[in-house]
């Protein structure tokens, strides 16, 4: 028994084993992180062109106070200025951007991410400001799911809260 625990025949083969189920491991975290990042961008990226889009198309509603530089979204009611902003169809325009259905991605009958809890908030800039440092924006809040495909379902969910701006400040 004692010759057979000194024998050290085999041992680099079962070290050479080891080494590449280790590389396996990592590789697959890598992958899988990247994996994560480019779903994270890319829909931050739609999101992102979404949000100019509701800036754009609330263009037409927006002050145009050249001397002032104002770029309030307002509008004269009698005698007095009216906020006036529209927030868009965000999600209309997601899905079309990304293929959604339902504020779900499929990806070979698999689900790749799911977009909940969207939040729009245009924030109008003061009229008549002192200081004109505020300008028309748009914020996005929503709730990003990713399914993680390592781990066997033992590993949750990955879930963040990402927040996209968009604003107008006029050029003259």
């Amino acid at each position: 028994m004692i010759k057979l625990l000194k024998n050290k025949d085999g041992n680099v083969a079962i070290q050479a084993v080891v080494v590449v189920l280790v590389f396996l491991l990592v590789f697959s975290v890598v992958s899988e992180y990247l994996r994560l990042q480019m779903i994270a961008q890319g829909v931050r990226d739609a999101v992102q062109s979404a949000v100019i889009s509701v800036a754009t198309e609330n263009y037409d509603e927006v002050y145009n106070g050249l001397r002032e530089g104002y770029s309030g979204g307002y509008t004269l009611y009698d005698d007095i200025w009216v906020s006036r902003i529209d927030e868009g169809a965000v999600m209309s325009e997601l899905t079309l951007l990304l293929g959604l259905n339902f504020g779900q991605k499929y990806a070979g009958g698999e689900l790749e991410y799911e977009l909940t809890d969207l939040d729009v908030t245009i924030l109008n800039a003061p009229l008549a400001p002192s200081i004109n440092n505020d300008r028309f924006e748009s914020e996005i809040y929503l709730t990003l799911t990713v399914p993680i495909s390592f781990g066997w379902e033992q590993v949750p969910d990955m879930e963040i809260r990402l927040k996209v701006n968009a604003g107008y400040t006029p050029k003259f």
